[in-house]
């Protein structure tokens, strides 16, 4: 996953008064200066527990939660495989057309094409023609939607023809949209 959108989406959930994480930071200790920040907010997805995390499951699956998708993001970007977030990244985008679940099935896919490694947008380009068919797909149909995510990588791949084609006039389109929204 985009080390940036990880950061976003962890920063997201930790607001969104999650009790584990009241519960973590609760002993009124103050971070250091010296403290690794991204680390804590990592650290803080393990406290999730099994119960926990199916229930995640059945509210992604039964009502397409996008609080439940992102705590599975969470807990599943610990994890060397991509194969289990990719099912519910499908869920959320091919049943409830939901914009995040585009934007993390083109994650998924990249990472599922290049050995469970996704860095950075550039990934892109070094999956085969079949799997950048793909993870586009689902890109375009998420920025269809005015997912800014989806609406953001679309706009930097044709900027800079990441796997595709230059196409600076379509980035620009993009661009100008995402000023709209």
């Amino acid at each position: 996953m985009n080390k940036i959108n990880l950061v976003v989406v962890l920063l997201i959930v930790l607001t969104s008064c999650n009790k584990n994480t009241k519960n973590i930071m609760n002993n009124n200790e103050q971070l250091s200066n010296n403290q690794d920040t991204f680390k804590v907010i990592v650290d803080t997805a393990s406290v999730f527990k099994n119960s926990q995390i199916e229930e995640y499951k059945k509210n992604v699956i039964s009502k397409g939660d996008p609080d439940s998708f992102t705590k599975l993001i969470i807990h599943y970007s610990n994890l060397p495989d991509y194969n289990e977030l990719n099912k519910y990244a499908l869920i959320m985008a091919d049943k409830y057309n939901n914009g995040d679940g585009y934007s993390q099935v083109f994650e998924c896919i990249i990472a599922l094409n290049n050995n469970n490694e996704n860095n950075d947008i550039t990934d892109f380009a070094k999956i085969n023609e079949k799997a950048k068919n793909e993870a586009l797909k689902y890109l375009e149909k998420g920025a269809s939607l005015n997912d800014i995510n989806c609406m953001s990588k679309l706009q930097e791949i044709y900027r800079n023809g990441i796997g595709v084609k230059k196409d600076i006039k379509k980035a620009d389109e993009l661009k100008q949209k995402l000023k709209k929204l």
